[in-house]
């Protein structure tokens, strides 16, 4: 039975063994595929326009007046803005 219990042992990586490697394995994991998802999730843009004259400022002023006036909140705004600007845009680019 040792003998098995040994060959078992053999087996297992030694990283395994040590309970913080594996804890801040983890915690490392966890920190870097949430602070992904921030990224991807409206903190920063999947792309932007590729000039500032790639713009269509009568779409981009009609939109802004439109949503800014239901906006109730700062957070609210700076989405609107968000969106009405990439919706302008007539020419993007990706990152």
């Amino acid at each position: 039975m040792s003998a098995r219990n040994t060959a078992e042992a053999d087996r297992r990586h030694w990283f395994y063994d040590n309970r913080l490697l594996v804890c801040a394995f983890c915690l490392l994991a966890f920190v870097v595929i949430f602070w992904q998802v921030s990224r991807f999730e409206g903190f920063q843009p999947i792309f932007t326009c590729a000039r500032d004259q790639d713009v269509d400022r009568g779409l981009l002023s009609a939109g802004m007046r439109a949503c800014m006036s239901d906006a109730t909140s700062q957070a609210a705004q700076a989405r609107c803005m968000h969106v009405v600007y990439v919706l302008a845009c007539t020419e993007e680019r990706w990152r």
